[in-house]
């Protein structure tokens, strides 16, 4: 695998069209398992993989890979196959997924913190060969009849040689997400695009030999994927850490600080709120990704970031976890607004079209679609509207007409500027709220310049007539009283009423859901419990208690627009 330095990987693009083109690079020949099978050979007692206190070889894993191997062949899985995985943080788990690729099939991961019957539709949809699971009684309600089950930890089996014969064409993984239509869709990964993504986010991160990362988002999201294969690809270690919201496991001062830590902008305000962490003796990269970056959230870290790499990295899971990056500085970051998400990931272009599919002048709106090796193999099973997301990037206005590489439309409203492609929200989020077109970012931006907002979200009421529905989280270091008017009168005085929020609704901290995002469901809910325990408290007082300042607001309800 041989490339261009990092600086090359700046876009390179017709300078009037919206198209940005990722650095070449030559990939070579074999897989992500080929490359730990060569780690296992040059270093077998390196460090792999560290999870409860223990350390697990590169030897080891590749041993307890094999024994795997061996019960899944007897289950009769075989290249092109699909098989689930109850993706718990542990190190069995890891071997397993390694063992899935080794025989050229492809490992479905399964978060342990879904509801039954998502599980059900997931295996349903995917129809997994076998399901690799610790305690297959547990999940005995949750499996399609006939589901054949192996242990995850086959430890008392023999070991027996493993040899790889996975292809760079074969499916790697399929990551379940949940589309427009609200039911979970399988996207292919194919082991070529994931050697593309990891070999790039290599570049971008400095990962060495010898270098360690932590992994605490579940292995059902793809986030967890660059922190898992990033370092068995290189020859480092991953940590496994069992909680996705404790970060005491890694967040202590190291010795040798992690190579990079991926974090999603939910999880930095929460351990803001925990530990206010100092990342600069704990990490010399932070990877921000999952969610759109606030300049206001990067410059509340202050100088704890500063003397640090930090990247906004970009991507659906369609694109393979991640298809653009911009690496900045702490001291590069002023103003308002959300940062650029840079640049495209190799072999890979970036357009932004318009509603035929034309890239649109720089400096206009337009959706994103993304091509080239980035672009997973499609949906598992996808019906004809899913399978129209996919296309060829030939059909592209902007494209060479004999351009023959896959491509991909996000539904994501982009822009370039200054040769940096920026995300300003999804095409569904333009929202019509009684006849008018509202953008949610708008008022979502608005709404958190306010001073004594921490943290806010936006979503469409489920109630009255059908309005936007805030969530606003104090700062702390100012009086949560009147926070509700302030916010309103911010609002009233910008945009137009049909904009401004019918509930605002002050919460603890937003609830966000085992993929580190935000969820509006839990956030309602959580709201609902808060309001009705000041309403308790406010009549354990007697009357009038909670309400000098005529703000109900302050007490966790809602004030509704006049």
């Amino acid at each position: 695998m041989s490339t261009t330095n990092v600086a090359a990987t700046r876009p390179q693009g017709d300078q009037d069209l919206s198209v940005l083109a990722g650095t070449s690079s030559d990939l070579g020949e074999g897989t992500l398992v080929d490359a730990i099978a060569g780690h296992v050979a040059a270093r077998p007692e390196a460090a792999a993989v560290e999870a409860d206190g223990t350390v697990l070889s590169y030897a080891e894993l590749w041993d307890a890979a094999s024994r795997v191997a061996g019960a899944l062949r007897e289950a009769g899985v075989g290249q092109g196959d699909q098989v689930a995985i109850w993706a718990t943080r542990t190190t069995p788990v890891v071997a397993a997924a390694l063992a899935v690729m080794a025989l050229g099939a492809g490992y479905v991961p399964i978060d342990p913190t879904y509801p039954a019957a998502r599980v059900r539709r997931i295996l349903e949809v995917g129809r997994p060969k076998v399901m690799v699971c610790g305690d297959a009684d547990a999940l005995a309600g949750s499996l399609p009849r006939g589901m054949a089950t192996v242990d995850v930890r086959a430890s008392a089996r023999p070991s027996t040689e493993l040899r790889s014969v996975a292809g760079q064409e074969d499916v790697a993984y399929t990551v379940f997400t949940t589309g427009s239509t609200g039911l979970p869709k399988g996207v292919l990964v194919g082991h070529r695009a994931l050697l593309n993504y990891l070999g790039w986010a290599r570049e971008l991160t400095g990962f060495e030999v010898g270098d360690a990362t932590p992994c605490f988002a579940s292995l059902g999201f793809d986030h967890a994927v660059t922190c898992l294969w990033l370092p068995l690809l290189v020859g480092g270690s991953v940590q496994l850490v069992p909680d996705s919201w404790d970060p005491r496991p890694w967040l202590a001062p190291r010795d040798r600080p992690f190579a990079f830590v991926k974090i999603t902008p939910s999880h930095v305000r929460l351990f803001e709120r925990i530990a206010h962490p100092d990342y600069r003796t704990i990490t010399r990269t932070v990877m921000f990704g999952g969610e759109r970056l606030d300049a206001a959230l990067v410059a509340s870290l202050g100088s704890r970031i500063e003397d640090i790499g930090l990247l906004n990295h970009y991507g659906p899971t369609e694109a393979t976890v991640g298809c653009t990056a911009f690496p900045f500085s702490a001291g590069e970051v002023t103003g308002e607004g959300a940062l650029p998400i840079g640049a495209p990931v190799w072999n890979s272009r970036a357009y932004v079209v318009d509603a035929d599919l034309r890239p649109v002048p720089v400096g206009e709106e337009g959706e994103l679609v993304l091509a080239g090796e980035c672009v997973a193999h499609g949906y598992l099973g996808g019906d004809e509207h899913d399978r129209a997301r996919f296309l060829h990037e030939r059909d592209l206005g902007g494209a060479d007409p004999a351009a023959d590489a896959r491509a991909y439309r996000t539904g994501d409203r982009c822009v370039v500027r200054d040769g940096q492609l920026y995300y300003l929200g999804r095409l569904d989020e333009q929202v019509k709220v009684r006849g008018h077109r509202i953008e949610i970012q708008e008022v979502h931006d608005l709404a958190a310049a306010v001073p004594g907002v921490a943290q806010v979200a936006v979503a469409l009421s489920q109630t009255g007539l059908g309005g936007l529905e805030l969530f606003v989280v104090p700062d702390g270091d100012h009086a949560a009283d009147g926070l509700v008017a302030r916010v309103l009168e911010r609002l009233r005085a910008e945009l137009p009423a049909a904009a401004v929020p019918e509930r605002v609704r002050i919460v603890p901290n937003l609830v966000v859901n085992a993929h580190g995002k935000w969820d509006p469901a839990a956030t309602r809910a959580l709201a609902d419990e808060t309001a009705a325990a000041a309403d308790r408290a406010a009549a354990a007082e007697g009357p009038g208690a909670g309400e000098a300042d005529g703000d109900p607001g302050s007490r966790g309800e809602d004030r509704g627009t006049p």
